[in-house]
């Protein structure tokens, strides 16, 4: 039996002690409260494992010095406005391109005895984007460089290759007309002291380029988790015409229950690991001092778990929102070459150079169903006497 498998056989258990006491209009017996929170400690436990065990096999990639220098170098040199000659398409007069791999001949320095130099590429954009999406934590990627659609491997359900125009999901029908992307522009400014440009730091390239890429990860993690539809992007995965769970003061551990039956009663799979609760600080307060039922010891939420699911926090859901999803059943992706603009004439009064990150994204939902929300019941405006 592998560790999914475990979760999902503990989580049934759980749920046939709560469905038996709420079929006989009771609470727990002791016994029953004692073998409920057995399982619950052993899911959490598999959990807190296998996500130790991910960290642990996780390595961090180190930006080579010299990478860091001719960065430095390039963004002097296209302020400065001198010949950008040597760094080939990576850099021109409007500023530097991100391309999946390097272009033409390696970078050199003007020195007549340096080594060739790996001209930075789309990779070191993405790896700090990726690392600020809440979905990484999920083991979710971001694909990149895209010239055509996306492509979603985690929907086991779906053949590799489709053909016609639907393919059925049990007794769920998965439109394909819904996996078509329609990329849209972001773009993301910061100005930079031109002391520094002219100092050709080699810290440069993290407060340009990572700091950007941070930004844009939040932005997107706006896009996705937001209530309501931000501007010409998509629609968040979160953004839905009513909620699928309505609660009086704060979600009760049935509410919780609740969303995840949603989405399994819309035949999604819960098991693949990518399957989380997100809600925003507010809301993790609330869940972490409400017991799951009058008189237990166990909160609702507890060391990050929640009905055997890892609980995320981000601000950019509403304070008294909570969602539930599994986000195998959504892709990011980013169109074409990331583009770097450099503008040394808007901001020229204030010593700045004004850095502009610009690419195409999109975030794409194959199964709406499989994600579902609570919300906070509106509270009625008493009548004018």
């Amino acid at each position: 039996m592998t560790k999914l498998e475990e979760v999902a056989l503990l989580k049934e258990q759980m749920r046939n002690l709560l469905s038996q006491a709420k079929t006989e209009k009771r609470s727990l017996t002791d016994e029953e409260q004692t073998k409920f929170n057995e399982l619950m400690t052993r899911k959490n436990q598999i959990v807190i494992d296998e996500t130790l065990r991910s960290l642990e096999s996780s390595k961090s990639a180190i930006l080579p010095e010299n990478k860091r220098a001719i960065f430095a170098k390039a963004l002097y040199d296209v302020c400065n406005h001198r010949s950008l000659e040597e760094y080939g398409n990576f850099a021109d007069a409007k500023g530097l391109n991100f391309s999946m791999r390097a272009e033409g001949d390696p970078v050199r320095t003007s020195s007549t005895d340096a080594a060739p130099m790996i001209p930075t590429t789309i990779g070191d954009i993405i790896e700090p984007l990726e690392k600020g999406l809440i979905v990484n934590k999920l083991g979710i990627k971001m694909q990149y460089g895209l010239i055509g659609e996306l492509m979603f491997p985690t929907l086991a359900a779906v053949e590799a290759t489709i053909e016609g125009e639907n393919t059925k999901i049990n007794p769920t029908k998965l439109d394909i007309g819904n996996l078509k992307a329609h990329p849209w522009r972001l773009g993301i400014s910061i100005p930079l002291s031109n002391d520094a440009i002219d100092q050709t730091n080699d810290a440069l390239f993290d407060v340009t380029v990572k700091q950007l890429s941070l930004s844009t990860a939040r932005t997107l993690n706006k896009i996705m988790f937001a209530g309501e539809k931000q501007g010409l992007a998509s629609k968040g995965v979160f953004v839905k015409d009513s909620p699928t769970v309505e609660y009086e003061v704060a979600p009760t551990f049935e509410d919780v229950v609740a969303l995840e039956t949603a989405v399994m009663d819309e035949n999604v799979d819960v098991t693949d690991g990518t399957a989380a609760y997100i809600c925003s600080p507010k809301m993790c307060g609330k869940l972490k001092t409400t017991r799951i039922e009058k008189g237990s010891p166990e909160m609702v939420l507890k060391d990050g778990m929640m009905n055997g699911y890892p609980v995320h926090m981000t601000n950019y859901m509403g304070a008294d929102e909570l969602g539930f999803g599994v986000f195998s059943n959504v892709g990011i992706g980013q169109w074409g070459k990331i583009r770097m603009t450099i503008d040394d004439v808007t901001l020229a009064d204030t010593n700045e150079t004004k850095f502009t990150l610009n690419s195409k994204y999109d975030i794409v939902v194959a199964r709406p169903e499989a994600f579902a929300i609570a919300k906070k019941k509106a509270v009625a405006k008493a009548a004018k006497a």
